[in-house]
């Protein structure tokens, strides 16, 4: 009786042994999520362009878009690419002045009235997303303010403690907004090769006024501040396996000091394109800088 007692007792453990083994087994595949695809390679599918300024183009041309609130430009860089590309379908909503929670989350004021937040017109089976944002964010140009100053003279931004924190400050902010714009971005279009292009550009070595009216060293410091905020930029993007396109470092030496061959426009510019931001000969180089990124 007690070996069968200890016989049936074992049996009765081995049983809930293999029971718990077998239920494991089912729970796994149902506790772990499925891995997201990896982006597609690019094969002429839809391809969006998103973003702020530095996407519309922010430069005059005599098109519906310019006028109605975006200030679109004709020749600005998605729309170079888009001939470079050569997509089946070619959506622009890229809008000057958006900021992060404008691509997803909040319609955008302007002077043609409310945008609706940009991801709306997003295709879920969209295969190419550019993605310029974060430059209204981080608000730089608050930081460039602070920095301008008059023949031969320095303000010595580079060596201000409280504007070192302030920039911290700025780039943080932009970061913390950004990731969640490019994550909505992601659940939209899951397929989709996303192409972050950074910011900056537009400082070089040395300054020269009145096109950039700020200390040599100033000048410099300035553009260290870029890459920081573009190293956060392209860690938001890593976020959603997308591509970063760094827009500060890849620019070097075709700031507005660069009377030959500049890409962005100097402080001075108040017909051709805003300032500081890419003019038409920038806007074919960065469409070329951003194609070569495609993954094809």
């Amino acid at each position: 009786m007690r070996q069968r007692g200890f016989g049936s007792a074992t049996a009765i453990l081995v049983t809930s042994v293999i029971v718990v083994i077998f239920a494991g087994f089912l729970l796994v595949p149902t506790s772990q999520a499925a891995p997201t695809p990896p982006p597609v390679r690019y094969t002429g599918g839809t391809y969006v362009a998103m973003g702020d300024s530095r996407a519309s183009g922010a430069f005059f041309t005599p098109t519906p878009d310019y006028f109605l609130g975006c200030r679109r430009s004709a020749f600005n860089y998605p729309s170079v690419l888009a001939l470079m590309a050569r997509p089946r379908h070619f959506v622009d909503i890229s809008c000057a002045g958006a900021q992060a929670p404008n691509l997803y989350a909040v319609g955008q004021r302007t002077r043609g009235g409310i945008k609706p937040p940009q991801l709306r017109l997003v295709p879920t089976n969209a295969q190419l997303i550019t993605v310029s944002i974060g430059g209204n964010d981080m608000r730089w140009g608050a930081i460039v303010r602070q920095c301008r100053t008059t023949p031969f003279a320095d303000r010595y931004c580079r060596t201000n403690r409280r504007l070192a924190d302030e920039v911290k400050w700025r780039i943080d902010r932009m970061v913390n907004r950004v990731i969640p714009a490019l994550q909505a971005i992601r659940r939209k279009a899951p397929g989709a090769q996303i192409i972050v292009v950074g910011i900056g550009g537009f400082m070089g070595s040395h300054g020269c006024w009145p096109m950039l009216p700020i200390s040599d060293p100033d000048v410099r410091w300035m553009n260290g501040v870029f890459d920081q905020a573009n190293d956060g930029l392209r860690r938001a993007t890593d976020k959603v396996s997308g591509t970063f396109v760094d827009a500060n470092r890849l620019s070097a030496g075709h700031d507005p000091c660069n009377l030959m061959a500049p890409w962005y426009e100097s402080a001075l510019s108040n017909r051709i394109a805003y300032p500081y931001h890419l003019n038409q000969a920038g806007s074919i180089a960065m469409a070329d800088i951003v194609n070569r990124a495609i993954r094809r």
